[in-house]
């Protein structure tokens, strides 16, 4: 689906947030800080899944990369890892779409539907 098809379907459901420009990624890549936690460069999410574009410290140097998330349930505020493409990382909407259909096509997934059933948590008991 392209993006205005999905948006129309999907309404609120379907949000694309970027949280650095392509400028300060190259920056933090070419620097490539020794102390350095993940984050989430850009986020698109369309219903019960989602992909984000990421920096991570792989050994002694940066990489982007994607994972995509999935929910067990529509309202769910819950999404659970589901896969980690080799896919080459663009922080382009249109380009993390692509990556997107491509991974809800080859495996199944829905844009609208839930394709797992529900997860119950742990509950974590006090003793005293």
């Amino acid at each position: 689906m392209n993006r205005m098809e999905l948006k129309l379907l999907l309404g609120e459901q379907y949000q694309y947030k970027s949280f650095y420009s392509e400028e300060e990624v190259a920056q933090f890549l070419q620097r490539s800080p020794r102390h350095f936690a993940d984050r989430v460069v850009s986020s698109l999410s369309a219903g019960c899944v989602r992909i984000d574009a990421l920096l991570y410290r792989s050994r002694d140097t940066l990489k982007l990369g994607y994972d995509v998330f999935v929910k067990d349930r529509p309202e769910s505020a819950d999404w659970i890892c589901y896969d980690s493409p080799d896919d080459k990382v663009s922080l382009k909407e249109e380009d993390m779409l692509s990556v997107l259909n491509r991974i809800v096509s080859e495996n199944g997934l829905s844009y609208t539907e839930c394709s797992f059933e529900q997860l119950e948590g742990k509950e974590v008991k006090l003793k005293m």
